[in-house]
C-alpha cells in the first residue's frame, strides 16, 4: 500500500491528540469527520505522526494532504508542514548527506503546492529546493550519475541503501512537477511511466523488472498522474488502466491488496476512477470506505476514523489518510488548502 512510498519507514502509530483545535466544529460530512479524527492523531509535541521508530514523515505528509482534501484542520496542517520543512534531510535521505530519495522529494512538493508554500524554498536546509533535487534524480538528465539506458526518465534514488523508486514514486513525481513547474515533467519521464504498463492495462509496483505483476495501488497512482499530464498517449493509457481497475473491483465496491479488501487500496482506486470519469465505480468504492468508518455508536475518541478492513487489522491512521481524499472526491492533482477552515471537526451525534 501506499503507503508512504518506499522511502518512508512504515510503522504503526500510537499518537496523542493535538490540543486546542479538536472541538471547534461538528459535522455530518464523512470526509470532514475523518479528517478531524486524523488531525487529532498528530503528536502535540512535534506536529508529526510518530511511530515505533520515531517520526513518520511520509505519513505526516499524507495527513496534511488529507486535511487539505477535506478543507479542514489548517491550524494543524500548517504546523505539520513546518515540521516537515524542518526535517527535509531526515525524510529525503535518512539524514545521510549522500542519500536522496525521489519519492520523498515528490511527496513534499505535493504537500508544498497544496499548502501554497514555495517548493523551491521549503525550509532552510541545503535541500530546500525540492524541485531542483527531484529533477536531479531523473535518469538521463543533467548531472545525474549514470543510469541504465533503459531507465531514462526514471526518478531513481541515489542511496547506499539501494533504489526504492517504483511506479508510485514515479507517478508522484509527475504530478508534483506538473503542479510545481511551468514546463511540467519531461517527456522522457512520462514515457518511462507509459512503458511500464502491462498488456492488460494495469501497472506493476516494481519498475523495469521481468514480467508484469499488476498492482491496484500502483495503477491508481499511475492513472492520476497520466490523466493530469495529458497528451493522447497518456490519456489513452489512463483510460485503459481505469478499465482494468473497474474489472478487478469487488462486488462490495472494495479493492484487494495483501489478500485483504482494505480501505487504503480502495481509497486510492476511488480517486483514480473519479479522475477519469468512472463515477459509478468510484461511488461504490466510496460507499465501502463509509461502511468501515466509525460513527456515533463508537467511542467518542474513535468517531470518524476509517478502519483498514472489516477485521480491524492494519493501521487506522494510515487507512484514514488514504480514505479522506476519496471521501472528499478530490484527486491528488487537485488537493489544495484554498478555502480550508482551521478547526478539526468532530462527528455530530
Amino acid at each position: 500500500m501506499l503507503a508512504a512510498t518506499a522511502v518512508a519507514i512504515v510503522v504503526p502509530a500510537l499518537l496523542l491528540a493535538s490540543p486546542g483545535v479538536a472541538d471547534a466544529a461538528s459535522t455530518r460530512n464523512r470526509a470532514d469527520a475523518a479528517a478531524g479524527w486524523l488531525g487529532r492523531q498528530l503528536s502535540p509535541a512535534t506536529g508529526l505522526s510518530t511511530g515505533q521508530f520515531g517520526p513518520d514523515y511520509g505519513l505526516s505528509a499524507d495527513i496534511v494532504l488529507a486535511l487539505d482534501s477535506a478543507g479542514v484542520g489548517q491550524a494543524v496542517a500548517g504546523r505539520t508542514t513546518r515540521a516537515l520543512a524542518a526535517n527535509v534531510g531526515a525524510y529525503t535521505g535518512f539524514g545521510a548527506p549522500s542519500d536522496f530519495f525521489a519519492g520523498a522529494f515528490a511527496k513534499l512538493i505535493n504537500v508544498a503546492v497544496a499548502q501554497r508554500v514555495n517548493p523551491r524554498r521549503f525550509g532552510t536546509s541545503s535541500r530546500r529546493d525540492l524541485v531542483g533535487h527531484l529533477r536531479y534524480l531523473e535518469c538521463g538528465r543533467g548531472n545525474r550519475p549514470a543510469c541504465p539506458a533503459a531507465d531514462t526518465g526514471r526518478f531513481s534514488d541515489q542511496s547506499s541503501f539501494g533504489d526504492f523508486s517504483n511506479t508510485i514514486t514515479q507517478s508522484l513525481a509527475l504530478v508534483a512537477l506538473h503542479r510545481a513547474t511551468r514546463p511540467g515533467p519531461s517527456s522522457p519521464s512520462v514515457g518511462y511511466l507509459l512503458g511500464q504498463q502491462c498488456s492488460n492495462g494495469a501497472f506493476p509496483e516494481a519498475l523495469s523488472t521481468p514480467g508484469c505483476t499488476p498492482s491496484v495501488d500502483a495503477t491508481a497512482f499511475a492513472v492520476q498522474a497520466l490523466h493530469v499530464v495529458r497528451g493522447a498517449k497518456a490519456e489513452a493509457a489512463a483510460v485503459r488502466a481505469g478499465r482494468w481497475l473497474a474489472q478487478v473491483q469487488n462486488r462490495d465496491g472494495s479493492f484487494t491488496s495483501n489478500k485483504s479488501r482494505n480501505t487504503n487500496t480502495t481509497g486510492l482506486a476511488a480517486q483514480a476512477l473519479r479522475a477519469i470519469g468512472r463515477a459509478q465505480a468510484a461511488a461504490r468504492a466510496e460507499a465501502f470506505l463509509r461502511s468501515l468508518q466509525s460513527g456515533c455508536g463508537a467511542a467518542a475518541a474513535n468517531r470518524g476514523r476509517v478502519r483498514y478492513d472489516k477485521a480491524g487489522s492494519g493501521d487506522a491512521v494510515r487507512a484514514t489518510a488514504q480514505a479522506v481524499p476519496a471521501l472528499a472526491r478530490v484527486t491528488l492533482a487537485d488537493i489544495s488548502r484554498t478555502g480550508a477552515t482551521r478547526s478539526l471537526p468532530t462527528l455530530a451525534c
